[in-house]
């Protein structure tokens, strides 16, 4: 029971709670031991035996204090960098909402040779190619030098043009000032034209024309198909193939002049016309000494034709002596060709149909 205290010592296992200090010593050096008290046994090691180093364990307060500092640095680390990552986070919006500011070097390595971007009164050149894959606004106008090339659709609420050249256009409404060319238009609503409406080459309408006013056509008028007309006036009138009349034929124009010249009307006979150059009436009175062969009356046209055209005369009665003669482009005569078929004081009527 006496060696005990002398071997817990000596066990490294159990040290004391305050820290140990070590020194470097020679193994030949003797182990430093405190004052035993009385009636203690002093162990003095043999030269044979196994000697005991004293190891160095942390106590749990200095424990404690290492991993309180790891956290403190690791805590400093974090907020430096959630620090940057706020500043960048700030940057990017800024640059996000603001724009982006380009430095003089920049802006004349892309061939901006004026001022800075800023103000309206400043101008931007850029002479290289520009390529804009998003939207473009701008708040002034804009004004291109060159030609305006668009491979989509130009959306415009009010345009105008001096002139404008386009294969393939479609307009829901088109107002024209001025002069408007257009080798091919096609118009699928309606078309107005308040003012005049000059075409220079053919007009090709496929379905219905309807003219609310007058149309004058100072060329040809060419229809194919059918052309329905209420009322038709032409100064001339040339059809190449049938005529089709499915109602009157009705002649007008200026009414001709007769003349009671005929030897065998009589020396006081008298004549009267009802009509045109065309179709009319003639009635001649036989005065005294009428009878025999020969002219009765003479029709002068009020137009003259072009060449002689044909009169058919149609006598109202049974008079089949009245005969056509001396027919040219300026009238005819009516003759008759028996003595007996005029009596003085008689009355007469023929009627006639010139064509040409």
């Amino acid at each position: 029971m006496a060696n005990a205290p002398e071997a817990d010592k000596n066990n490294p296992s159990e040290d004391s709670s305050e820290g140990q200090t070590l020194k470097p010593r020679d193994d030949a050096q003797q182990v430093e031991t405190k004052p035993k008290a009385a009636g203690s046994v002093t162990h003095t090691p043999n030269s044979g035996e196994k000697r005991h180093r004293f190891a160095f364990r942390p106590t749990h307060k200095a424990m404690f204090i290492g991993l309180g500092v790891v956290v403190v640095i690791l805590g400093i680390n974090a907020g430096i960098l959630g620090f940057l990552l706020k500043r960048e986070s700030s940057n990017s919006k800024a640059i996000s909402d603001k724009g982006v500011s380009i430095s003089p070097g920049t802006l004349s390595k892309l061939g901006v040779n004026d001022s800075q971007i800023g103000t309206t009164n400043e101008k931007l050149v850029v002479d290289p190619s520009a390529q804009f894959n998003s939207k473009v606004t701008v708040g002034g106008d804009v004004k291109i030098g060159g030609q305006l090339i668009l491979n989509s659709t130009l959306n415009a609420t009010t345009a105008n043009l001096s002139q404008l050249q386009a294969g393939s256009t479609t307009a829901n409404s088109l107002n024209v000032n001025g002069s408007a060319t257009a080798s091919t238009l096609s118009v699928r609503g309606n078309f107005a034209v308040n003012g005049t409406a000059q075409f220079q080459n053919g007009v090709t309408i496929a379905q219905l024309l309807s003219v609310d006013s007058n149309a004058a056509v100072s060329g040809n008028l060419s229809v194919g198909g059918e052309m329905s007309i209420g009322t038709l006036s032409a100064g001339q009138l040339v059809v190449s193939g049938p005529i089709q009349l499915g109602s009157h034929i009705i002649t007008a124009g200026h009414t001709p002049t007769v003349q009671a010249s005929g030897a065998a009307l009589g020396s006081n006979g008298s004549a009267s016309i009802v009509g045109d150059d065309t179709a009319g009436t003639v009635t001649f009175n036989a005065g005294a000494g009428a009878g025999g062969t020969g002219p009765l009356v003479y029709v002068l046209f009020s137009s003259g034709y072009s060449a002689k055209p044909v009169v058919v005369i149609s006598p109202v009665g049974s008079y089949a002596d009245f005969f056509v003669a001396n027919v040219s482009t300026s009238g005819f005569n009516i003759d008759v060709s028996s003595s007996n078929s005029v009596s003085p004081g008689g009355s007469y009527t023929v009627n006639y149909l010139v064509e040409q």
